[in-house]
């Protein structure tokens, strides 16, 4: 689906396909996981997905990782996602061996990562992470990235009937304007031939 990171990037969770029926009232999201080519996976690396509506449980996920929920964070500095308070973050920190960090530089597949939500609809919402640096200068200090993955939303996806204050001064400037273009129109005198 979509995803996106900052300049150097961490790790880049990604949706993979549409959420499927589990057949108990619950629907399953996979997410594929990437360790970014100039980042190292060392112990207490991790990677954050925020607010996923309708959260059930977690599924299946790769050897060395462990999951944690929370309402807020876990969020690695000085990346500010939104986080709303009220919905569930997940967060999946690596405690296996190091990834990366001796080479080779390129990119890895962490693997498979599973959600269950009892929500079938997706929107979009932020995620996190933290790694380290594993080449240059800097090698060894912290990673973070933030991006925007497919997440459960509440509701039916179509998102707020009511609009903000900002579009509603777009819509009322915007049909002022063709109000008056019109009005304009019909002043003008027509001459027939």
């Amino acid at each position: 689906m979509l995803a996106t990171a900052s300049a150097h990037a961490a790790i880049i969770p990604t949706l993979v396909g549409d959420p499927t029926d589990a057949g108990d009232g619950t629907f399953l999201y996979t997410y594929r996981a990437t360790l970014a080519s100039d980042a190292a996976a060392l112990e207490g690396s991790y990677f954050t997905l925020y607010d996923v509506a309708g959260f059930d449980r977690v599924g299946t996920v790769p050897a060395n990782f462990q999951v944690s929920t929370q309402l807020l964070g876990i969020t690695p500095a000085p990346v500010l996602p939104t986080d709303d308070a009220a919905l569930t973050n997940i967060t999946f920190t690596y405690s296996g061996p190091d990834l990366n960090f001796d080479g080779p530089f390129s990119e890895r597949d962490l693997g498979l990562f599973e959600i269950y939500s009892t929500i079938g609809v997706f929107g979009f919402g932020d995620f996190t992470a933290e790694t380290v640096r594993n080449q240059g200068p800097t090698r060894g200090t912290l990673l973070a990235n933030i991006g925007v993955n497919a997440v459960a939303i509440p509701g039916d996806g179509a998102g707020s009937f009511i609009p903000e204050p900002e579009a509603w001064a777009m819509m009322v400037f915007g049909f002022g304007l063709v109000g008056a273009g019109m009005r304009r129109r019909n002043r003008t005198p027509v001459v027939a031939v």
